[in-house]
């Protein structure tokens, strides 16, 4: 789990936080807080502390697309436009208006229609995936808890928990040893 902060001034006022890092691609609280209001607004039950377990949905849903990468799982963009239409104007008939629903989620039409682009096609990858992976499995989650809970608990591996901070600043100081060292090296 890495937390890191993007202070904007010496004051220490954060701008945006990454509240974990999946491979190289880092997961922002303003990611998890986006989802996690996505989840409210489907009505989605969420068990147990929802910074907790919206960040682990997120890490899933990325893994998922790394794999997506590795195995070149593609979908056609006629699908994507075809499920993106039918759900803004699902949300035209529901709120009224596209004017309604640019109000109701804070952007223009336009740009909503393209995170809903990417949102859609990553979910296709993400569903293709699942489906290539689970295709010749003919063991359930039942199973899999079944055999660990036999094991002795000396026989299941232990993985470390890594953790790594970092803090990125805009306009930092600069101490004036290390822009001498700098100018030493260039001459």
């Amino acid at each position: 789990m890495l937390f890191t902060a993007v202070a904007i001034n010496a004051q220490n006022n954060v701008a945006e936080e990454v509240a974990w890092v999946v491979g190289d691609q880092p997961i922002w609280k303003s990611e998890i807080e986006d989802y996690y209001n996505n989840l409210i607004y489907q009505q989605t039950p969420i068990k147990g502390d929802p910074y907790c377990v919206v960040p682990e949905m997120i890490a899933v849903e990325k893994l998922y697309l790394h794999q997506a990468d590795i195995d070149t799982v593609e979908v056609s963009d006629a699908m994507v436009m075809a499920e993106v239409d039918a759900r803004i104007n699902q949300f035209v008939n529901q709120f009224g208006s596209k004017e309604k629903v640019e109000e109701y989620f804070r952007r223009p039409l336009p740009e909503f229609r393209q995170q809903m682009q990417e949102n859609m096609r990553n979910q296709s990858r993400i569903q293709e995936v699942q489906r290539n992976i689970s295709k010749d499995l003919k063991v359930t989650p039942a199973d899999v808890r079944k055999y660990f809970d036999t094991l002795p608990d000396d026989s299941i591996p232990y993985i470390p928990l890594q953790v790594e901070a970092e803090i990125i600043t805009i306009n930092p100081k600069i101490p004036q040893q290390e822009i001498d060292d700098v100018k030493a090296r260039l001459r």
